[in-house]
């Protein structure tokens, strides 16, 4: 795809996507729009420059590394069903000397796997810091200055079309183990579930065999990570290990099934803002279970509802960890848009090699969107306006079902706690459209900002 500038050590060319397309006959796009940089440079040029500062490439003549990210990216951007209509559609047209065969080869190769690790590293290691100074979800918390935040969770998706049955003569789902930056919505894989013959391993075998720094997420030296996690990532003595020797604090969601030995009463810091829907927060020790736990009870205040977190971090305000677990569901959200607006609901092909390429193609696809749409932003000013515009009618909403409960309703954090979470499907379905007609930028813009404002 010629959209991405070109590595050093490799001089093939891609052809770009299809002819210039105006989108009405009425409308045509002007000189200044056709001589300009198309929306495919804009959008892919983060690979290009990765790929160019990291030099991590090797020299393949049927489809080169670059190309081979691109087009797995593009897998994940469109809809295509099966692995055949994708290249016959998008594939071989825009990328030369690609064919069914090199492309399914490409996607069971040891070395093109590395390849994406490294790619997605270094993709990380320049973006995320530029996208933490564009806008930091958690920001209005000082306590965090200095935390690595990073909710993770498991994701299944169907099983590919060849794969083998189990011993129970079923199918088993394919279970990717995800992490999102919670600061920016970046994404990460970080390994998929092994199949046993009942289907797959519990989340928690798979994080085990994990190496602990994995799970650092980035801190530095002195810095510590919160990991945030549903309820299957409850074992004490695994917790507790992580804690000691590598700075990593667990923030889940409690389990009615656990049996404190005791709990002792906290003093709730009135004065913070981040406390004010806090309940209580006790102090827990568990019988057999090493160290200390704490048990912070949340109120909603508009429907009156109570959530409870359970974690083995003892000093930031309990209020801090509680909108940290609600921010959670950002990742559910991630996988919505993977699932629903992406079409990711199947494996390519039935190699662990192939799955773990198209988990890491899944996590480039989204950073890439996260950078494009930080871009459009700060550079063009444009948001999903519509978007924000029924969040904040939906506050004024909550807000006043908590008045006339009588309580409190803290609008000014969760104003400050909120970004769009999802891209809306008018955006992805202009992006696919505008990468399939090779659209000028400019001209995409001018088609995009009104799909912005309002739905068509």
């Amino acid at each position: 795809m010629s959209a991405m500038p070109d590595t050093n050590r490799n001089s093939h060319h891609s052809p770009r996507l299809s002819s210039r397309i105006p989108v009405r006959k009425d409308d045509p796009p002007s000189p200044e729009e056709l001589s300009g940089e198309l929306l495919e440079d804009v959008f892919f040029a983060p690979l290009g420059a990765t790929l160019q500062a990291a030099d991590i490439t090797r020299q393949c003549p049927a489809l080169d590394d670059l190309s081979f990210a691109s087009l797995c990216v593009l897998r994940v951007l469109e809809s295509s069903k099966t692995g055949r209509d994708f290249i016959q559609t998008h594939g071989i047209p825009n990328f030369s000397g690609l064919t069914r065969g090199n492309y399914f080869a490409t996607l069971s190769s040891k070395r093109r796997l590395g390849f994406m690790k490294d790619l997605a590293g270094n993709l990380r290691a320049v973006h995320l810091p530029l996208l933490r100074a564009h806008d930091d979800l958690l920001a209005s918390f000082p306590e965090l200055e200095g935390w690595e935040v990073w909710a993770a969770d498991g994701h299944k998706i169907e099983h590919a079309t060849h794969d083998s049955r189990n011993a129970k003569d079923q199918y088993a789902p394919v279970n990717g183990i995800y992490k999102l930056d919670i600061r920016t919505g970046w994404a990460d894989f970080l390994a998929l579930s092994k199949p046993t013959a009942r289907g797959l391993e519990h989340e928690i075998k798979t994080l085990k065999r994990q190496d602990p720094g994995e799970l650092r997420c980035g801190a530095g030296k002195g810095q510590s990570s919160l990991f945030v996690y549903d309820r299957a990532v409850i074992d004490f003595q695994y917790a507790y290990n992580l804690k000691q020797s590598k700075s990593i604090y667990i923030l889940t969601e409690w389990k009615d099934n656990l049996a404190p030995m005791c709990a002792i009463p906290r003093e709730i810091d009135r004065k913070n803002p981040a406390n004010e829907l806090i309940i209580r927060d006790e102090t827990l020790s568990f019988d057999n279970s090493p160290g200390q736990w704490r048990r912070i009870t949340a109120i909603c205040p508009d429907s009156g509802k109570t959530y409870i977190t359970l974690t083995n971090q003892m000093t930031l305000p309990p209020g801090v960890l509680s909108e940290c677990y609600r921010l959670r569901w950002r990742i559910e959200k991630a996988f919505d848009q993977q699932e629903q607006k992406l079409d990711e609901k199947k494996a390519w092909a039935k190699s662990e090699t192939a799955k773990s390429i198209q988990a890491i193609a899944i996590c480039i696809a989204h950073n890439l969107l996260k950078i494009f749409s930080a871009t459009l932003k700060a550079e063009q000013d444009i948001q999903d306006s519509k978007v924000i515009r029924a969040y904040h009618a939906d506050l004024d909403r909550r807000e006043e079902q908590a008045r006339e409960a009588g309580r409190s309703f803290p609008k000014k954090l969760y104003l400050a706690l909120y970004r769009p979470t999802e891209l809306s499907l008018q955006f992805i379905r202009w992006l696919r459209s505008c990468l399939r007609r090779s659209t000028p930028y400019q001209q995409a813009l001018r088609i995009l900002r009104p799909l912005m404002d309002k739905y068509i």
